[in-house]
């Protein structure tokens, strides 16, 4: 077992080093061809928000050499509705579920947060901050959300920007590091629109590596899990043996399912 919350009185234990990424597998219902809850230590859900959340409009995604850019906003049908209609199910997944919480205000995620606290078959939260984020606000807010719950938080920080937010989380006892969000870009797609997005696919893995060793080398005591660009065997090794604790993925789930079941597999030798 690998323990992401060390320092968590509740802890946070998974069976195996690979986490599906928030969305990936939606509100652990949507699971591509051959790929099930066995496959993971762990999903992270979509982020969900206090009231509905209509996606980005189209066109939401294009292709770079090496990947692509992909801009969903935080589409969501509001907590109420995900607990009320997902939560049931999952506890029957057989891994630890993270609830990604998406935040338009500061209050967002301390009362999300609380409301989740005693939420059956919830086993941690996971929280996102921007590239713009200010880093007295994210040490107030932080601080908030874990006075709000006692369950394990796992903060998901912005490559670009990570080794001072990295020492902030930890100042706020955040119980785990995600390294990270790629950089957003812009590039036309076929119609010529603009479309602005956070890089993904192959791409993303050299920010992933550059933000994941300085981190690291902070020496924090927390976990780290690296996410971003990680499409294969070789990619997870690289990260595990840079310093994380565990990996996530996302994109490939929706690109190439079989591959991330190779990935699974590949980590089990």
């Amino acid at each position: 077992m690998i323990e992401l919350a060390p320092h968590n009185k509740q802890g946070l234990a998974v069976g195996a080093p690979l986490i599906a990424g928030s969305g990936a597998v939606g509100f652990g219902d949507a699971w591509p061809p051959g790929v099930t809850p066995a496959h993971f230590g762990a999903i992270v859900t979509t982020p969900i928000s206090r009231t509905p959340v209509r996606g980005a409009p189209q066109p939401r995604l294009v292709e770079l050499p090496g990947g692509f850019l992909l801009t969903t906003g935080v589409h969501n049908p509001g907590y109420r509705r995900v607990l009320r209609e997902h939560a049931p199910n999952w506890t029957k997944l057989g891994v630890p579920v993270l609830v990604a919480l998406a935040g338009s205000t500061p209050e967002d995620w301390p009362d999300l947060a609380a409301r989740l606290e005693d939420q059956e078959g919830v086993a941690g939260i996971e929280l996102s901050i921007g590239e713009t984020a200010d880093l007295t606000d994210v040490r107030a807010t932080l601080r908030a959300a874990r006075r709000a719950t006692t369950l394990p938080l796992l903060v998901k920080l912005p490559v670009t920007w990570a080794e001072p937010l990295a020492e902030e989380c930890a100042a706020a006892e955040a119980d785990a590091l995600v390294i990270g969000i790629p950089p957003t870009a812009a590039y036309p797609a076929a119609d010529g629109a603009l479309v602005h997005g956070a890089v993904a696919g192959p791409i993303a893995l050299p920010f992933t590596l550059r933000a994941l060793r300085a981190v690291v080398a902070l020496g924090l005591g927390l976990p780290v899990v690296a996410a971003g660009g990680i499409c294969c065997v070789e990619d997870a090794r690289l990260c595990l043996e840079t310093g994380a604790t565990a990996i996530q993925v996302r994109s490939l789930l929706w690109t190439n399912p079989a591959a991330v079941a190779r990935l699974a597999g590949g980590l089990e030798c």
